[in-house]
């Protein structure tokens, strides 16, 4: 089952970067029509996200992006442009609870290695569709907890976005994703999937393709008076 928020287009506004490096790792597929740019993020599963890549798209530079990967994906929408954003389980800034589940992993990598860091993360995300060598966790530890509010990105493109989150999410639970689609600049659209958590690309994988297609080819926007899109 599906749950459809529509992101309230006015949220907070912030400045963003007009310059900063990138170091970016990205699949890109030119399909029917537009561009499909994948961002998969440190610790997807090894699949990655190729299942998104063959959808047919509108003309355009379309990228989509899990977890961490979102900031990838934002950073090229900011340079190059993008028709759209697809963001799936965002992870764009630091709350004091995502603060606190960060601090958790450090402890387990630092005193288990892997092993360690699987057992703090099984309750918040990690299972058998996750994993990642102890150098791969290292990484993705540190660049979480030097993000700072990434959200700003949003207000530099005019992309449309869509944020796929699973109800289920420990790590970056609901809320998380309704504060990244708050900052939009135009039109964005949530869904929330039922009995999905963090990975919900892996968990509800044909809920999530079917989404993604839909709004890669604009059905999931459609005009309604007042400015919404639904």
């Amino acid at each position: 089952l599906l749950r459809l928020e529509v992101a309230d287009p006015q949220g907070p506004v912030q400045g963003f970067p007009l310059q900063e490096g990138l170091d970016l790792h990205a699949l890109e597929y030119k399909g029917a029509v537009g561009e499909i740019r994948l961002f998969p993020g440190l610790l997807a599963p090894p699949a990655g996200l190729d299942f998104l890549l063959d959808l047919p798209s509108e003309e355009g530079l379309h990228l989509v992006a899990f977890a961490e990967g979102a900031l990838d994906a934002l950073k090229v929408a900011f340079q190059e442009g993008a028709r759209s954003l697809v963001l799936l389980s965002p992870v764009l800034f630091r709350d004091a609870l995502l603060s606190a589940r960060l601090g958790a992993l450090r402890f387990g990598l630092e005193r288990g290695g892997v092993e360690g860091f699987a057992r703090v993360g099984r309750a918040l995300f990690f299972g058998a569709l996750s994993a990642g060598s102890e150098e791969v966790l290292w990484r993705w530890l540190g660049r979480l907890e030097a993000l700072a509010d990434e959200r700003r990105w949003l207000r530099g493109t005019a992309a449309r976005v869509l944020v796929v989150q699973g109800a289920l999410d420990a790590f970056t639970p609901p809320l998380h994703g309704a504060k990244v689609a708050d900052f939009a600049k135009g039109e964005a659209l949530r869904f929330v999937v039922d009995e999905a958590g963090h990975l919900v690309p892996w968990e509800a994988q044909e809920e999530v393709r079917d989404l993604v297609a839909d709004f890669l080819l604009g059905e999931g926007f459609r005009p309604l008076p007042g400015g919404l899109a639904l």
